[in-house]
């Protein structure tokens, strides 16, 4: 009897891990705001109720946290001790208007990445009216830093000291990808010298993206936008309106920091710490 009872512990405990994984997969992977109550419950087939102790639980470990508006997302927090950068809420209210700015002008797919360990990570993505989008980027994907038009802009503008190691890091993770470690830092190059990235072909063929990075008000990238189109769309005086685009969205976003800074008094560090 007793051997009976701690098979049936054992199994409740397992599927009460595995629910909790399914719902913080699927609130980690929601765009901004997040995800109501409702809306999880119904994804996931379970009830409100468990559904509601399950995000209980998870707001008291300090791995979802739940807004004014009823929302719940994954706790920035949470995300740090997966090497997400703290500032991942606050860079997605500032970019929020340039991506919008972007997607419209331009009507292509613009992103909005971070940096997250050796991997640039998605965490906003606005879609164009363009019929055919570039959709190769979900928010909440990952892609080893170069791989991409956001992500090299990340790589490309890291520290000098860092920049690379980072590189040579990639070496073995890119068996996935259409590009080589030595490809990656000749894009480097040239993306330091123009001040953007310009990828036509890189990862999908036929395919091209651009990206720019975001600084914080104390000169650290903590971020990079990116468009995605067809390679058509992004050539001659298009390509031209894309930079100009691009560096018109980096200025939007990087004021909005200047702002929020000032009003907060501070910017948030690396280590979570408010710097004057």
């Amino acid at each position: 009897m007793n051997m009976d009872a701690n098979r049936n512990t054992g199994a409740n405990a397992m599927l009460g891990v595995g629910r909790a994984i399914a719902v913080l997969r699927l609130v980690g992977s929601a765009p901004e705001p997040g995800l109501r109550l409702r809306d999880i419950s119904e994804a996931l087939d379970l009830h409100k109720t468990s559904t509601s102790r399950m995000l209980a639980t998870l707001m008291n470990l300090g791995v979802v946290e739940r807004d004014r508006n009823r929302c719940y997302r994954v706790s920035d927090d949470f995300r740090a001790s997966f090497g997400t950068p703290l500032t991942t809420t606050r860079l997605r209210q500032a970019a929020r208007p340039a991506l919008g700015m972007l997607s419209e002008r331009l009507e292509d797919v613009a992103f909005l990445s971070v940096p997250a360990g050796l991997d640039s990570l998605c965490v906003s993505r606005h879609i164009g009216t363009y019929p055919i989008q570039a959709l190769s980027l979900n928010v909440g994907g990952r892609r080893p830093l170069g791989v991409g038009a956001g992500s090299l802009a990340l790589l490309a503008f890291a520290p000098d000291g860092e920049r690379e190691d980072l590189i040579e890091m990639q070496r073995d993770r890119l068996g996935n990808y259409r590009c080589t470690v030595e490809e990656i830092a000749a894009a480097v190059e040239v993306a330091r010298g123009q001040g953007f990235t310009d990828l036509p072909g890189f990862v999908v063929q036929g395919m091209t993206g651009m990206g720019i990075p975001l600084r914080d008000p104390s000169g650290v990238v903590v971020g990079a936008l990116s468009v995605a189109a067809i390679t058509d769309r992004l050539t001659g005086s298009r390509r031209d309106m894309a930079i100009t685009a691009l560096h018109d969205a980096a200025a939007m976003v990087e004021r909005r920091f200047r702002e929020g800074a000032a009003q907060s008094g501070g910017w948030p560090s690396h280590d979570g710490e408010e710097t004057a």
